[in-house]
């Protein structure tokens, strides 16, 4: 259970980053602010991808769709089904899907969860004359994912 909700609020946190990403890049005032927060989430899906070629490179099919996973944002669930499920380690993996997941976590938390959310409170703070509570949920968001993956990767 613990890992399915994980794997939950990161979708969510990467939807509502997204949706505040569309919000910024709709404002001058905001643009560039929009235009950190989609870097933060773009190197995060670089770095997953890395770990997806160093987990991967021997079999390409099988690097080719897990990086499509990743660029559909839907690498935390992917990764859950892996555990859960209870996937063994194949041959050609560097490491087991529980390592994978803690890796994909710690990547999400480092890249995005945390700059994020620090930027969108400093916008939040900047700009409290239009508060908007997709923002501010956003935010909150972030902090739940944050240290629901800390605790997670402690636990683990």
């Amino acid at each position: 259970m613990r890992v399915i909700v994980g794997a939950g609020l990161s979708i969510l946190d990467m939807a509502t980053d997204i949706f505040v990403i569309w919000r910024y890049m709709g404002e001058e005032e905001t643009k560039g602010y929009g235009s950190s927060l989609l870097g933060m989430v773009v190197a995060s899906m670089v770095l997953q991808m890395f770990f997806v070629f160093i987990q991967n490179r021997k079999k390409p099919w099988v690097m080719a769709k897990e990086m499509l996973i990743v660029l559909t944002a839907m690498k935390p669930g992917y990764d859950c089904y892996k555990v859960v499920s209870g996937q063994e380690m194949e041959e050609h993996h560097a490491v087991d899907a529980k390592s994978e997941l803690v890796a994909s976590k710690g990547t999400e938390m480092v890249c995005e969860s945390i700059p994020g959310a620090i930027l969108q409170l400093y916008v939040l703070l900047k700009k409290s004359d239009t508060v908007s509570p997709e923002t501010v949920g956003s935010v909150i968001v972030s902090a739940m994912t944050t240290g629901f993956s800390s605790a997670s990767i402690s636990f683990e």
